[in-house]
């Protein structure tokens, strides 16, 4: 099977009418299709990923403008064929050359069933099953789909089996449009992560071999102690898409009908195993995928930046900052992000007003073993004011408060129960009932023509009182429910007396509080006492 064979039709494709169809790769620019579908979490994940890879390396745009025009008029299906086939004896599944393996096409290595290509197996909390019995195998489709999704997100795997380019479980986030997306099609989805070449360094516009971008086109630069480590300077900046730490090839030889594990569909060639061995591509050095925020070390900038991982997408809004804008200088968003937030970017030339979302999702790895798979969206803001450093200001004290506020709900409820640890279930819940609050709140710095401490104080004040009752009324809740057994009623009361002392003496609350009623008049400042 060839991937990008418009007679392959391996993908499952929703259209705008509901309905969900086998389509290729250039049915993506289909206005009547809005999405592509997946059996698995991840597998849908990566799809997006390929995709977007696909139109990033066969198609950029040189600059904003040639974006736009492709964003206002998609391309057809024949003009998608024609940008894609020079790509195409590259994305063959099996032969001399084949879609994310390793090129040795006798590669010698151990021989381990397909069911090990899916990150979750064996874990305990994995998507579909904890045991193996009778694996049948995967068919081509799911296979391509298991192969590109363990590459792009490898965890370690043991001595010499490599991690991705971004470590372990790394978070993805993508832009997209429309609040339900519903109406959006899945080539507008696709087309809002893609980058323009002149907002990039000179490296993404060199002149390179394909196989520099396409690391199966070329010779494992094998890692054991007499290879080598690959660096950004090594390849062209693309193989951030297309990176392939392991080294893979599908057993042709062990192929059989019957069921798909993963698609739960009868084929007639199910791939069984596969041969692995270590030391495939080490990539390493100050790489930043563009679809990946990163974290620096302040107090080392020579140290290369680690990639966010897939739990931070459990987080709710407490990580809304960092993921849209970047909290502190240590944070950067993805690139991607970046280019749909910068002054005169795509949000800008959209004219987007909340229709805008983060969708943010990878696994929650500990070491190689899958924990959890992650999977969130974030509204994101076009500011009036275009002042994103008082934004991020504002917005970095709103976070303050919503931390300080759990923190002290979380302590406070384990004294009024007398727990020898905090309920984590507690925090959980504020984090939960403030959402709306928080975002309300945002909405109204995004909205305010002028940042000022006035505008920011006007946010604040439909924030900070609603939350102080909030954070009562939830400590009352898990006071109450906790057994007749474990009531205190005089450390109850003292414990809910500290929290409310701590809803106005508490450093953030206390400077939000007296930042409201410095702006907003004697009648808010009795509220912020």
């Amino acid at each position: 099977m060839n991937l990008l064979n418009p007679a392959n039709r391996w993908l499952r494709l929703k259209r705008r009418d509901g309905s969900v169809s086998p389509g290729s790769v250039y049915d993506a620019a289909d206005p009547e299709v809005v999405d592509v579908l997946a059996p698995r979490a991840d597998f849908r994940g990566a799809l997006y990923q390929l995709l977007i890879g696909l139109m990033q390396t066969a198609a950029a745009p040189g600059n904003l403008n040639d974006w736009l025009g492709y964003w206002n008029t998609p391309p057809s299906a024949a003009e998608l064929e024609t940008w894609l086939t020079p790509l195409r004896p590259a994305f063959e599944l099996t032969g001399d050359i084949a879609f994310m393996q390793d090129r040795d096409a006798k590669l010698e290595g151990n021989a381990k069933s397909t069911a090990e290509l899916l990150i979750d197996t064996g874990s305990d909390s994995n998507l579909f099953f904890n045991k193996l019995a009778d694996w049948q195998g995967l068919c081509e489709s799911c296979a391509a789909q298991a192969l590109f999704t363990l590459q792009i997100n490898a965890p370690s795997g043991g001595v010499g089996h490599r991690t991705s380019l971004r470590g372990g479980g790394p978070l993805t986030t993508l832009t997209l449009v429309q609040p339900s997306d519903s109406d959006a099609s899945l080539w507008h989805k696709l087309w809002l992560n893609v980058l323009p070449l002149d907002g990039e360094d000179a490296a993404w516009r060199a002149e390179s071999p394909l196989s520099a971008k396409l690391p199966w086109l070329a010779a494992t630069r094998v890692s054991d102690k007499s290879g080598v480590e690959t660096l950004p300077e090594d390849v062209h900046p693309l193989q951030a898409y297309w990176s392939m730490p392991r080294r893979i090839r599908l057993d042709v030889d062990d192929v059989a009908g019957g069921v798909c594990e993963v698609c739960g569909e009868t084929h007639d060639a199910l791939y069984r195993q596969y041969r692995t061995r270590n030391y495939g591509v080490n990539y390493t050095g100050p790489w930043q995928h563009p679809l990946t925020p990163y974290l620096f070390d302040a107090k080392d900038p020579s140290k290369p930046p680690l990639s966010a991982k897939g739990g931070r997408a459990a987080g709710g809004y407490r990580h809304w900052l960092s993921l849209t804008l970047g909290e502190n200088d240590n944070e950067k968003t993805a690139r991607v992000v970046r280019d749909f937030n910068r002054k005169g970017g795509k949000a800008d030339k959209l004219k987007l007003r909340g229709e805008a979302r983060l969708w943010c999702f990878g696994y929650q790895m500990d070491n190689m073993k899958a924990e959890a798979w992650r999977d969130a969206t974030l509204p994101l803001f076009r500011l009036e004011s275009g002042d994103e450093r008082h934004f991020v200001e504002a917005a970095r004290q709103l976070l303050d408060v919503a931390r300080q506020s759990a923190l002290m709900l979380g302590d406070q409820v384990k004294k009024a129960r007398r727990m020898d640890k905090k309920e984590p279930a507690v925090e959980q819940s504020f984090w939960q009932r403030s959402e709306e609050l928080f975002y309300q709140a945002v909405a109204r710095l995004a909205e305010s023509e002028q940042l000022d401490e006035a505008g920011q104080a006007q946010a604040f004040s439909a924030w900070l009182p609603p939350l102080r009752r909030l954070v009562l009324e939830l400590f009352d809740y898990w006071v109450l429910c906790a057994p007749i057994e474990q009531m205190d009623m005089a450390g109850t009361v003292r414990a809910r007396a500290d929290l409310q002392r701590g809803l106005w003496r508490a450093k953030p609350h206390k400077i939000m509080g007296e930042r409201i009623a410095r702006y907003q008049g004697e009648g808010d400042e009795a509220v912020a006492r």
